[in-house]
């Protein structure tokens, strides 16, 4: 997989955002946490910019040491599920190390705002473009947070 064909996402001040911090193969886009610009900064980005996988990151905060990678964003009656292979993904992050699970509910708040936002634009505009959306623990909730930064990133190598 061809890394500048990737765009990594994660909210100002999180534990994705200092993790992205360490990326420099990939493009990486810090978003302001706001529901409304979030979107409106993706969507610019990606109707730009041609990238083969949109992964964003957010933060979880009960989960300790592992990821769960989101199949679906909604919102009341409206619910798109994603174009990734989550769990060929899944299965990658494990043989990383990293404990992942698939979950099917990526919260009610930014990380599910845009996520809904980002897909429907992809389906809409019948862009090739695969969308994920990746939780990843507070920092005080992973207890080797470069080693488990590293690995993460890893994965990114490894292609899908």
């Amino acid at each position: 997989m061809e890394n500048k064909n990737i765009l990594l996402t994660a909210f100002y001040g999180t534990s994705a955002a200092h993790m992205l911090d360490k990326e420099r193969d990939c493009r990486t886009l810090f978003l302001p946490n706001d529901k409304v610009r979030d979107s409106e900064i993706l969507i610019d980005t990606i109707s730009k910019e041609t990238f083969g996988y949109v992964i964003c990151f957010g933060q979880k905060p009960l989960i300790v040491d592992k990821v769960f990678i989101e199949t679906t964003a909604g919102h009341g009656e409206t619910s798109i599920k994603t174009n990734f292979d989550c769990e060929k993904l899944k299965q990658v992050f494990e043989q990383k190390g990293i404990a992942a699970k698939l979950s099917h509910n990526a919260g009610t708040s930014f990380c599910n705002v845009l996520y809904l936002n980002g897909l429907r634009y992809i389906f809409q505009n019948h862009m090739e473009t695969q969308m994920v959306f990746v939780h990843i623990p507070f920092g005080k909730n992973i207890t080797d947070f470069d080693g488990f930064c590293r690995r993460i990133l890893s994965v990114l190598e490894t292609g899908w």
